[in-house]
């Protein structure tokens, strides 16, 4: 074989290769240390989607359903995978030396996205990304972790808010308070958890969403104790109707 043929025969092989690890540099540059949300709720190990983005793992039919974020810590890019990895997390609006604060909910969850083929430029691997995740301007919005129950079957243009006009709120009948975390109570830290409650006709709590994280271990006490919480519904002019709320939960040690 002459040097010209084996010069063409590596570059059939390095260019393709030199060309996904731009593609893989650009996608690092621009998510890496970001909060992607994924589009459907989390299921019990490795996130895996196909290439339209649909999720090749079952969500549970019953219980409750987890949507909200992961932290991207490594991003990497083969012939016929995008994968992510990092922990379900969210900022909260402090800030230390003038970064916000993050909060992390789990160890490393991995996102494998499956590709039917080679991606052949940044617009694809962009198009690919926004098929499992939330990439436009409400992206922030849905990276709030949120449970839904599973069984809730309220359209989102079924909810009204507290606020509108003839709108009774859901009245809280049934509240047990939440632990107390071993990491907060440790650490002797006090905070408020802010979230935003669904409570269905029923009276059910239906979506419980994170506004404002406190950490240490609180926000997940409080979202799972408001999981049984109980409520008479909100109602406009007599009629049951689904609400969102606001709700604050408060962490006090003495």
């Amino acid at each position: 074989m002459t040097r010209q043929a084996i010069f063409c025969l590596l570059a059939l092989f390095l260019i393709p290769a030199a060309h996904a690890e731009n593609i893989k540099d650009a996608l690092n540059h621009q998510y890496k240390n970001q909060i992607l949300a994924l589009r459907s709720p989390f299921t019990a190990g490795d996130q895996k989607f196909d290439p339209a983005g649909h999720p090749l793992n079952a969500a549970p039919s019953s219980g409750w359903l987890l949507y909200g974020g992961i932290y991207v810590e490594r991003l990497n890019l083969s012939s016929d995978t995008l994968r992510l990895e990092g922990p379900r997390a969210v900022f909260t609006d402090e800030k230390k030396k003038g970064k916000p604060i993050l909060v992390r909910f789990s160890k490393s969850v991995r996102v494998e996205i499956h590709l039917d083929q080679s991606l052949k430029s940044l617009d694809d691997a962009e198009a690919l990304m926004g098929r499992v995740f939330f990439l436009g301007p409400d992206a922030a919005e849905h990276a709030r972790p949120e449970f839904r129950r599973a069984d809730d079957t309220t359209a989102d243009d079924q909810i009204y808010d507290y606020q509108q006009s003839g709108i009774a709120a859901p009245k809280a009948t049934f509240t047990p308070e939440p632990d107390f975390s071993e990491e907060a109570r440790r650490e002797k830290f006090q905070g408020n958890v802010i979230l935003s409650v669904v409570v269905d006709k029923m009276g059910n709590v239906a979506r419980i969403r994170l506004e404002k994280a406190a950490g240490h271990g609180l926000d997940e006490h409080a979202m799972e104790a408001i999981k049984g919480w109980r409520f008479t519904p909100g109602t406009r002019n007599g009629e049951a109707l689904a609400v969102r709320e606001p709700l604050g939960v408060g962490f006090n040690l003495y």
